[in-house]
């Protein structure tokens, strides 16, 4: 399958991609349209009126794969995953992406569990976003006294990142992805309460989003709900906010291990449920691409070895953490609550995520508080739609899984999601048999889940 990716211009295709579909990104008046209002940001927030032109190239290779990402079904393929895609793109610094061309390639596949080839097609410099500001903005000053760029999606994990930099004195730039609109209020929102509780420390909270048309040349496609993509657009957004705050800005995402392990769920689930961008197999891949582009930020998970329950104990003394976090959002699927006519994103109490959310509060939080739905009940297990109850059921599956499993068997399934070394394996044995026992908790509840998934309810 390939895709041919204008920028600015419509170019004209090369012969090999003559049939190829289209993706057009700021192109006035085209159809298979992508759009970003990053540069509204970079402009409002920062003070700039462009990146760095081996970010800018990052920017739209980021911005490619999660078009292609979104809008190309894995339905479509022959095993209802796999797809297998030719992205020629225009960038800046051929040059260098074709140095890390292979590297790139195999980053993307892991991550998204596809097969992804690239070709880079040389732009001009001039052939860049659209600007419409005509007066050069001056710097934001501030920029002078960040040290470090964090990812802020409103969820439970990003605000204890936020408080790990807050305690620690940093002065940070937040980075919010609003693919859903409403979820900027929420950022808003917690961001308003860091202001109150760390009045010192400097705080710029940067908003932007991504989406994308049907690409040009095909018949109406249904949307992709896999999406793995999405945070590698994330990332690489926030490190195009680290370039302009200078050489050596470090790039956090701050992400429980359980999630960033992303061990699959059952044999029928290969980690679909989650990202892979915070697995540290991804995170050497990505900052080697990096250095050898010449982009000097190190993109950094510092709770890479921490349950989710571990890193919400560590603020719960912090002034204002358990006044707030209720108000985070975690949720896969945060503003399906409008079919039911609420106006707000809520955590819905069923999805994979909120589900971990919930095991990481037992005893901070009350359990049937902030969800839409009380998953923690015999009577919701057996009422439950399928698509309501598949992740709750996928989830007793696991926990029975791990808990007759020895932990051979257990460092074998951690190996398998990706390359680890020795040290990286144990540890995660560690914080994985926790996040397990921590779940096992949330459903000593009602002792007939724990029957169902297996577990002995004395053993709680």
């Amino acid at each position: 399958m390939k895709i041919w990716i204008n920028k600015c211009i419509a170019e004209e295709r090369a012969a090999s991609f003559v049939d190829a579909m289209t993706f057009n990104i700021g192109v006035p008046g085209q159809r298979g349209r992508v759009a970003s209002n990053i540069r509204d940001g970079w402009y409002r927030v920062l003070g700039i009126q462009a990146v760095t032109p081996i970010c800018e190239d990052l920017y739209i290779i980021a911005l490619s794969v999660f078009a292609t990402d979104k809008r190309i079904p894995r339905s479509k393929t022959p095993d209802n995953w796999t797809r297998e895609v030719h992205l020629n793109v225009p960038v800046i610094m051929a040059d260098q992406w074709n140095f890390v061309k292979e590297e790139l390639e195999r980053m993307l596949s892991y991550l998204s569990g596809d097969l992804w080839h690239f070709t880079f097609r040389s732009c001009e410099i001039e052939n860049r976003f659209k600007d419409n500001h005509v007066h050069t903005p001056a710097r934001n000053t501030l920029l002078n006294r960040i040290d470090g760029v964090s990812l802020f999606s409103g969820g439970l994990d990003s605000f204890c990142g936020a408080y790990d930099f807050m305690m620690k004195g940093k002065n940070t730039v937040f980075v919010g992805f609003k693919e859903y609109g409403k979820l900027e209020s929420v950022q808003r929102t917690l961001m308003d309460s860091l202001n109150c509780c760390f009045p010192d420390i400097v705080k710029l909270l940067f908003t932007f989003t991504a989406r994308a048309c049907c690409p040009l040349g095909t018949e109406n496609l249904p949307t992709e709900n896999t999406s793995r993509s999405r945070s590698f657009l994330f990332i690489c957004a926030a490190i195009c906010i680290a370039e302009v705050v200078g050489d050596d800005t470090p790039v956090y995402i701050p992400e429980n291990g359980f999630i960033g392990l992303n061990l699959p769920l059952t044999m029928g689930r290969s980690g679909s449920c989650s990202t892979r961008t915070t697995h540290p197999h991804f995170l050497k891949m990505l900052n080697g691409i990096l250095e050898k582009v010449g982009i000097r930020h190190e993109v950094i998970n510092p709770f890479a070895f921490q349950t989710k329950r571990e890193m919400v104990h560590q603020f719960i003394a912090a002034p204002g953490f358990l006044e707030n976090i209720h108000k985070t959002i975690s949720c896969s699927h945060p503003c399906n609550g409008r079919w039911q006519g609420k106006t707000e994103p809520e955590n819905c109490g069923y999805c994979y995520p909120c589900l971990i959310r919930q095991s990481s509060l037992v005893g901070v939080l009350p359990p049937d508080e902030h969800y839409s739905y009380d998953v923690l009940s015999l009577d919701y297990f057996m009422n439950a739609t399928n698509a309501k109850r598949s992740d709750f059921v996928d989830l007793l599956s696991s926990i029975n899984s791990a808990y007759l499993s020895a932990d051979e068997d257990l460092m074998k399934r951690i190996k398998a999601t990706g390359r680890l070394t020795q040290e990286e394996t144990h540890t995660f044995l560690r914080l994985y048999k926790e996040t397990i026992a921590d779940l096992i908790r949330m459903l000593s509840v009602d002792p007939e889940l724990l029957r169902i998934a297996g577990v002995p309810y004395a053993t709680n």
